[in-house]
């Protein structure tokens, strides 16, 4: 079953100043994320609760509730820039 997506307001006022190519890259590999977001790659230190996607320079940070199955979209960061 797909986890419900739930972006943070940070995450929306930085989603809004992408290119349109750019955010249809984002929507659809978050699709993909939503099905298993458990397979992804698990941060640490301060954001250890939190995991990871890369999409070309760009870095999604989210979490996730198994229980809730909820997605959190966190963050999005620009050149490695944590």
């Amino acid at each position: 079953m797909p986890y419900n997506i739930l972006p943070t307001k940070e995450f929306s006022k930085d989603f809004k100043k992408l290119e349109k190519q750019m955010q249809l890259q984002i929507k659809n590999k978050i699709e993909e994320v939503r099905e298993n977001p458990e397979r992804y790659k698990h941060l640490h230190y301060s954001l250890k609760d939190s995991s990871r996607i890369r999409i070309g320079k760009l870095r999604i940070v989210f979490s996730y509730n198994v229980e809730r199955q909820e997605l959190y979209l966190e963050n999005i960061i620009f050149d490695h820039n944590y």
